[in-house]
């Protein structure tokens, strides 16, 4: 067994270890990682893949993913990126993991000059999620075509077998209309960072309550006349993508938590409050 493995078998020098900093997720350990960005070992080369002396460990690998990324400018960022990508067999698999790197980056003190490159290859990702939403779009079409066809060149069997494609027909018709207009009802909103959706879901608090009142405190007006946490819920579940996988109701409760932390007097909340106030009512 290896040092480090043995001191962290000891809760104690664990913890100890873990709050100077020596405890990470990453091990130094070469290889084990998904190589989305393909890479050779040797001297250095002036094409797009990686190069490295030895098998690198999975931060060396992540950092010099976006170190050949920094000299490039926006179009062979675009030829960079492409270059990988194509290569690459689980298209949406490699898209989150460089939009996931991508922002996370973006939440590290950087160069304008650093940035503005991170920017292009997050912009080039929104892109292919697009191009990837309209293929999937143009293969289910495709499918509907190709079952109403068969229906249809079937039109001639005997009532009770039509009545069953019918049947078939429409429940496998369902699921398919739903994927399709997909693309139609939701949109891909992203925040750059996790920790802003409970905020924004403040945000949201504050408009959906948002009301103007006369000098003795009675009620003028309202800017929504019916903007309820249900309402919210759907907008947050079309519209977004971390929780287009969640249930409404397990949603809901996203929002009482965030909501229950909003305290307006606090300053930063009276501050927001009495802005959105001037900002609609006056």
């Amino acid at each position: 067994m290896r040092i480090k493995e043995r001191l962290f078998s000891n809760i104690f020098l664990r913890n100890i270890l873990a709050d100077l900093g020596f405890r990470s997720a990453y091990s130094t350990r070469k290889g084990g990682f998904i190589p989305y960005f393909q890479y050779k070992i040797g001297p250095y080369g002036k094409d797009y893949y990686l190069y490295f002396r030895e098998e690198p460990y999975i931060r060396r690998y992540k950092n010099e993913v976006f170190n050949k990324l920094f000299e490039y400018d926006k179009n062979d960022i675009n030829r960079y990126l492409t270059f990988h990508y194509d290569a690459y067999q689980d298209k949406k698999d490699f898209l989150k993991f460089l939009h996931d790197e991508i922002t996370e980056r973006l939440e590290r003190k950087l160069s304008r000059f650093r940035r503005s490159k991170l920017q292009a290859a997050l912009d080039w990702v929104a892109e292919k999620n697009q191009e990837q939403r309209a293929q999937q779009e143009q293969l289910l079409r495709q499918n509907i075509e190709l079952e109403a066809r068969t229906l249809l060149e079937n039109r001639q069997t005997g009532p009770e077998q039509t009545s069953d494609q019918v049947k078939n027909f429409t429940e496998n018709l369902i699921p398919v209309i739903e994927k399709l207009i997909q693309p139609y009802l939701a949109g891909s909103i992203t925040v750059t960072h996790p920790k802003y959706l409970p905020l924004l879901i403040q945000h949201f608090y504050l408009l959906r309550n948002l009301q103007f009142t006369d000098r003795n405190g009675k009620i003028k007006g309202r800017l929504f006349d019916n903007f309820s946490a249900t309402d919210l819920a759907f907008v947050l579940r079309l519209h977004f993508p971390e929780f287009m996988g969640k249930q409404p109701n397990t949603i809901q409760r996203d929002i009482k938590e965030a909501e229950a932390n909003i305290d307006l007097n606090v300053e930063k909340f009276k501050r927001l409050d009495k802005a959105l106030r001037e900002f609609y009512f006056e």
